[in-house]
């Protein structure tokens, strides 16, 4: 078993539909299908929340604007229809990758199962409803380990979103009973080699799928080396934006950790929340740092970013058409096959721009006082 328990269970009902003996593949691929209009459901949903918090906020920025003629009425609406009309390109993008669609549709990888959790468990987390959501967190790393890489987003997220350390310690009990109630038959008998293989972290890829490393020799691209330097720079990058993001919350809030209050109960009370902007951003950037610096890239791997991209380039500072340029540098590496020296190194200097446009824009939004009344 070279996947965690999650993976069999799924898979397991899955060749029992696909005719018991997994024969009937359109049958699967119709469910695939499903998934993979649902998953675009959840992470448009995602879209629209923050799209129109962007709205409402610089709606709110216009009307409180000191003077009032016709013409800045006229500008205040033009402003308003951009930022509308720019978050629904972002979300046009989601929906046209050739790749993608292939591997939900036609390919029936885990990833796509795997990532569709994480996504709905990010739902949760924007919603407030944080052990719901690492409940399904959790699931999806019980389907493949990448969903992983947006751990240490996670982590911070937790112990920012309330005012105690309890409430961490419980949605983190809550990831490992999930795992440990999924991996039981497996951990109660053989629980060494499931770890070992099912959470491999020392895995060697062959090079001849590598997306990312093409234009490398292949015995550089095998060599401890490289792998050390590739875990310390994602170690590196992870220090230096958890330092940005911590920095930013102290100027914002005047905290590093623990940023909302719960108020005792009363008729109308308000409650400090993370923006939904602020989750995301932080766990797609926590996710794509790990791509960044990934020992390898599939092109399956494609499916844990893709829908990230057009998100963070949101929150850069970069021009209209560098961002549709990033991108169509990225699609265009992950639609070549076989991967070339040249496609890698489009795809590397696509992420490189991407992660410097991060880290030269500002932090979004942390905090937003949600009025909450009692039933």
């Amino acid at each position: 078993l070279v996947y965690p328990a999650g993976f069999l269970y799924l898979y397991s009902a899955l060749k029992y539909v696909a005719g018991g003996d997994g024969s009937d593949i359109v049958m699967a691929q119709i469910l695939f299908g499903v998934l993979y209009v649902a998953n675009i459901g959840v992470v448009l949903s995602l879209y629209m929340i923050v799209g129109r918090r962007m709205v409402d906020s610089v709606d709110e920025i216009l009307t409180d604007a000191p003077v009032r003629m016709t013409s800045n009425e006229r500008s205040h609406r033009l402003v308003v229809s951009h930022v509308v009309w720019t978050w629904r390109v972002a979300m046009c993008i989601c929906c046209l990758s050739k790749r993608i669609h292939s591997i939900f549709v036609l390919r029936l990888f885990n990833d796509a199962p795997a990532m569709f959790l994480c996504y709905l468990s990010m739902v949760f987390f924007v919603s407030n409803k944080w052990r719901i959501g690492c409940l399904f967190y959790s699931l999806g790393v019980s389907i493949k380990m990448n969903v992983l890489l947006f751990a240490p987003g996670l982590l911070l997220l937790l112990l920012q979103s309330s005012d105690n350390l309890v409430e961490t310690i419980i949605c983190l009990g809550i990831c490992a009973v999930v795992q440990l109630i999924l991996g039981a038959p497996f951990l109660l008998t053989f629980p060494v080699s499931y770890l070992r293989k099912a959470f491999e972290l020392d895995r060697v890829f062959f090079y001849e799928w590598t997306v990312n490393w093409k234009f490398l020799p292949e015995d550089i691209f095998v060599s401890k080396p490289l792998s050390i330097g590739l875990l310390l720079c994602h170690i590196g990058f992870l220090v230096l934006f958890a330092i940005k993001w911590l920095r930013s919350a102290k100027d914002q809030t005047g905290s590093y950790l623990f940023l909302c209050n719960n108020p005792t109960n009363t008729s109308t009370r308000n409650k400090n929340q993370l923006t939904p902007e602020y989750i995301i951003q932080t766990m797609f950037l926590s996710n794509f740092i790990g791509i960044v610096f990934a020992r390898t890239l599939h092109y399956q791997f494609y499916s844990w970013y893709f829908y990230s991209v057009p998100f963070m380039l949101m929150f850069t500072l970069m021009k209209r058409h560098t961002k549709l340029m990033v991108v169509i540098m990225i699609e265009f590496a992950f639609n070549t096959f076989p991967a070339m020296a040249k496609s890698s190194a489009v795809l590397q200097m696509a992420h490189v721009t991407l992660l410097s446009g991060v880290l030269l824009a500002g932090v979004p939004q942390i905090l937003y006082v949600k009025s909450m009344k009692q039933d």
